[in-house]
């Protein structure tokens, strides 16, 4: 009797000794969940921190898209949007235009050239590309076309002009000319144009007027 009390004693001690480790496996396991959730919580935050950083990369694409946006109303280009922006594009009411006739003599190619200029009057404003210009001939109008120089933006602070010239081939001496009385002149990326009087002379006709570049314009640049 004394052997089976011993016994059923130390298997109660056996017992009760596992029912610690099993409460210590208990508490071990816990602060390892805790341990896991405390651990998982900063990651929680850096995956957050993560679509934060997606939020502001998207706000990056679409400020570099509405620059793009900007520029392809004014025919800017896109990296104007990034880092220092350029400027509103100017408009027709803030520019001061005014015209004048190149030499006399004509050039190398026997054109001669009108120049037109363009002051700002109003806040820092850009223009890119070219001039629309529409020449008053007779009863008709002709669009002067396009040169083949790649235009570049211009930055105008108030006060400050841009230019561009129309080159064209004038009439010979003796011979009939076309005669041109005003020409309309839009800024580019605007719709709002202005009328000026051609200073220039009659332009070939005819034979005289055969060939290639007798009549076109250059882009707009800082004067």
């Amino acid at each position: 009797m004394r052997v089976q009390r011993a016994l059923a004693a130390s298997a109660v001690v056996v017992v009760a000794g596992l029912g610690m480790t099993a409460c210590q496996d208990d508490v071990t396991v816990s602060a390892s969940s805790n341990g896991g959730q405390t651990a998982s919580a900063p990651s929680t935050g850096k995956a957050s921190g993560g679509t934060g950083g997606g939020s502001s990369a998207t706000g990056t694409a679409t400020g570099t898209t509405g620059s793009s946006s900007g520029g392809a109303g004014t025919k800017a280009p896109s990296s104007g949007g990034t880092g220092a922006k350029t400027p509103a594009a100017c408009t027709t009411s803030n520019l001061i235009p005014d015209v004048s006739a190149g030499s006399p003599a004509p050039a190398a190619d026997g054109n001669l050239s009108v120049t037109v200029t363009l002051v700002n009057k109003g806040d820092t404003c850009s223009l890119y590309g070219f001039a629309g210009v529409d020449l008053a001939i007779g009863g008709k109008t002709t669009e002067v076309p396009r040169g083949f120089k790649q235009p570049g933006t211009v930055t105008l602070a108030k006060g400050e002009g841009s230019m561009f010239t129309i080159s064209y081939r004038p009439s010979p001496k003796g011979h009939p000319g076309t005669k041109v009385t005003t020409m309309t002149i839009t800024p580019p990326g605007e719709t709002h144009s202005v009328k000026m009087n051609w200073p220039g002379d009659e332009l070939a006709a005819g034979a005289d007027a055969g060939g290639t570049d007798t009549l076109y314009l250059e882009p707009v640049v800082k004067s």
